[in-house]
């Protein structure tokens, strides 16, 4: 199993907008048949840092979800409104879960 982990930094002042409409792609995520990501607010370091993880069986598995998610328009449309929110572009990582 992996967890892949995705960290957003909103510019300045848009913080709260930025962690509604990850709350609503989770929401859309899940509608579409994907486990819906934790979402984590970060407490220190940069203000407004959000982190999203998501649990999956494979990184076969994660990877064949791209193509999906990507021609899925309730998550996209909800993307579009995400990116220009951003100070920079996500990070991602991907971990192996050994226990």
């Amino acid at each position: 199993m992996i967890a892949v982990r995705r960290t957003y930094l909103p510019k300045p002042g848009t913080g709260g907008k930025l962690a509604a409409l990850v709350n609503e792609a989770g929401a859309a995520m899940e509608a579409a048949g994907f486990e819906r990501p934790t979402i984590y607010k970060g407490w220190h370091g940069s203000h407004g840092l959000l982190q999203t993880e998501q649990i999956w069986n494979s990184i076969a598995d994660y990877q064949a979800s791209r193509g999906a998610v990507r021609n899925t328009p309730g998550i996209t449309s909800i993307f579009d409104k995400i990116y220009p929110l951003l100070a920079q572009t996500h990070t991602t990582e991907i971990f192996e879960i050994v226990e």
